[in-house]
């Protein structure tokens, strides 16, 4: 009797990119890896979406002793600009 093949999954071998996304459930591991990079793009999103807003409410509200801490704020919104640009490029690509 000739040895059977082991299927990919058991012999450590990636998915094989011909055949084995069909049937029913074929693309679902698609579906999953985009949900959760969308998941996470949202939450990067909210999280530099919350730091833009807080700063500024302390450029709207600062005081003259705060004054002097505006070069290190302005270079945090400086950095905050790059992420959005950042945000913004990976939102083309396919995840």
């Amino acid at each position: 009797m000739p040895e059977e093949k082991k299927r990919n999954d058991s012999n450590g071998l990636g998915r094989c990119p011909h055949g084995s996304d069909v049937g029913l459930f074929g693309e679902s591991t698609h579906f999953v890896d985009s949900f959760v990079a969308g998941f996470i793009y949202a939450a990067a999103c909210e999280e530099l979406l919350e730091k833009t807003h807080e700063i500024n409410r302390m450029l709207e509200t600062m005081t003259e002793e705060e004054k002097e801490l505006l070069p290190t704020i302005k270079e945090d919104l400086a950095d905050i600009d790059a992420k959005w640009l950042l945000a913004t490029a990976m939102f083309g690509i396919r995840a």
